[in-house]
């Protein structure tokens, strides 16, 4: 789960289909410094400069658990280059570190047939947690 307070940190991809985006950072990895959920507004760094996204035009990692079990269903008939790019990003995200999670999402920035076994749209993970909280998730 993840709160508006934990955001700060946390290593995002601009969603690579973005219609509006002025600083055209499309498919590039920031990192968060400030986000409001109220006004859905999110800050992220790039290494020279900071844009305003919505939850929506960025993507997250899903926790290690639910990689993990990602990775156990793959069919063994899956290409060896998935399966390796899916177990470093999981591995990489082990080390809890902002640098390590950002090459993890650069893998999955290059991998696209991995990304729906590994990242989610912002938005998705802010709602679930909305609806936990109130006990409807």
């Amino acid at each position: 789960m993840i709160y508006e307070g934990q955001m700060r940190g946390t290593v995002v991809l601009v969603h690579p289909d973005l219609d509006i985006d002025p600083l055209y950072r499309q498919n590039q990895v920031g990192v968060v410094c400030e986000a409001n959920f109220d006004y859905d507004h999110i800050y992220v760094d790039f290494k020279d400069k900071t844009g305003l996204y919505s939850a929506d035009g960025l993507l997250i990692f899903l926790s290690r658990d639910d990689i993990l079990e990602n990775l156990r269903r793959l069919p063994a008939e899956t290409s060896p280059e998935i399966f390796k790019a899916l177990w470093k990003i999981e591995a990489f995200l082990g080390y809890h570190d902002v640098n390590w999670t950002f090459k993890a999402m650069q893998i999955a920035r290059d991998h696209p047939a991995i990304q729906p076994l590994c990242i989610e749209i912002l938005k998705n993970q802010i709602s679930r947690n909305i609806g936990n909280q109130y006990g409807r998730g």
